[in-house]
């Protein structure tokens, strides 16, 4: 199966988060999404998922075009969303077997079972999710997201709160899944850590989406310089029009990070006050730096 987004664009009032981002995946690849915080990443995965509609774009499934809103397409994808969504006061095991029941997989015990043991969570399954790790109950919400044996996996930073053998389980789960046939997209602020299971990267900065970096067999150090400028300043701000405006930051007299465009965008560990040399006139006020 091959699907491709064609054009999707998305804006909040004057804000452009997406501008005419095109896609494609094709069965059994892994496609990490690489973006600062605030990029539109979580935005570009819940359009992907048929949770919030696009404001223009396409998605094409074979080549024929299928609505991200349908029910058809939502039962192709499983979405791992950053909150865990799951049932506190329900075991482990009960949680699957509610979903699976929602899902239309009525599995039975023994495979809910196994379901659990395939997320590392075989002795914990009878155990309230209350009293589960933030890693353990990450580990059900991806086994909860597989139930339906889904043909699009999308990841939303999946190795938040896994410990190391948490990590190298979602690698291993992350592997079967290509093998069988399913394709996956996921972000991650750690791109070095799926390294070895991603077959590109892709990086959406400013609402756009950058060519695929495909892996073919390169390390981290020589797939960084083909997916960040390091020529792009380290200060920039998206104006309401959707905009990149760049300005020179500078340290206000109360220890707020100023830009001469934006005004106040955050807070920075300052010298005390007499520490800072008082400008001539100023009447003993630190000097402000321009």
């Amino acid at each position: 199966m091959q699907i491709e987004l064609q054009g999707i664009s998305k804006s909040y009032g004057r804000l452009a988060v997406l501008k005419n981002c095109d896609l494609q995946l094709e069965s059994g690849q892994l496609l990490c999404l690489l973006g600062n915080n605030g990029a539109g990443k979580t935005t570009l995965l819940r359009i992907v998922s048929g949770l919030l509609s696009p404001d223009k774009g396409k998605l094409l499934v074979d080549d024929i075009e299928l609505s991200l809103k349908s029910p058809e397409w939502r039962r192709k994808c499983a979405l791992v969303a950053h909150k865990t969504f799951l049932y506190q006061n329900l075991s482990g095991l009960e949680n699957l077997r509610f979903f699976s029941k929602l899902y239309q997989h009525d599995l039975s015990e023994k495979e809910l079972r196994d379901r659990l043991a395939e997320a590392g969570l075989a002795r914990a399954g009878d155990k309230q999710v209350r009293s589960f790790s933030r890693g353990m109950q990450q580990r059900l919400t991806i086994a909860r997201a597989l139930l339906s044996n889904p043909d699009v996996v999308i990841l939303d930073e999946p190795f938040t709160g896994l410990d190391k053998d948490g990590s190298a389980l979602l690698m291993r789960m992350l592997a079967d899944l290509k093998r069988g046939g399913a394709m996956v997209l996921m972000t991650s602020h750690d791109p070095q850590a799926a390294l070895a299971v991603t077959d590109g990267f892709v990086r959406l900065s400013r609402g756009v989406l950058s060519e695929v970096v495909w892996v073919d067999g390169r390390g981290w150090s020589e797939i960084e310089p083909l997916l960040y400028d390091v020529s792009t300043p380290a200060f920039e701000e998206q104006s309401d029009a959707g905009e990149t405006s760049r300005s020179k930051p500078v340290l206000g007299p109360t220890g707020r990070l100023r830009t001469q465009e934006t005004g106040t965008i955050g807070s920075i560990t300052t010298p005390s006050s007499d520490c800072l040399r008082p400008a001539c006139g100023s009447g003993g006020r630190g000097v402000t730096e321009e």
